[in-house]
């Protein structure tokens, strides 16, 4: 009778530890669901940051600017014989502003990049050039030849 009791307890425990697991999993999904639908919140763990690059664009002159305004000349201008092209012989990199007279007081019309070709018309007495459109640029970075 005891083999036969013993032979009855160890498929009994069996299925008692077996119905005692499948209520624990049922109870596991139970709180899983309940857990996904209430709001959680996030730490953050680290920034990534990437470089950003400034470009800084500049106006460069090819031709005739358009002006609204007439400009009224107050120095004295000798008139080349013929129109004569000349480059600009700036650092590379750089860029040669065109103005508006000639002066570094004068407005900024536009600029010329290393060894751009530029036609002049007339000189003034100290150093500065005029274009065939009618603006300035600094004798001082023409040069006959393209650098």
């Amino acid at each position: 009778m005891r083999s036969f009791s013993i032979k009855t307890m160890i498929p009994a425990a069996l299925i008692c530890s077996m119905l005692i697991a499948v209520s624990a999993c049922s109870k596991k999904t139970a709180e899983t669901s309940e857990a996904s639908t209430i709001p959680t919140t996030s730490t953050t763990i680290a920034t990534v940051t990437t470089p950003t690059t400034e470009v800084t664009t500049l106006p460069v002159y090819s031709g005739p600017l358009a002006t609204t305004e007439t400009i009224n000349v107050t120095w004295n201008e000798n008139e080349l014989t013929s129109p004569v092209t000349l480059y600009s012989s700036v650092s590379a990199g750089n860029f040669l502003r065109v103005r508006k007279g000639p002066g570094k007081n004068y407005e900024i019309a536009g600029t010329l990049i290393r060894g751009q070709a530029v036609t002049v018309v007339a000189s003034t007495s100290d150093g500065w050039y005029k274009t065939q459109d009618g603006y300035y640029v600094s004798g001082s970075y023409l040069k006959a030849t393209a650098p």
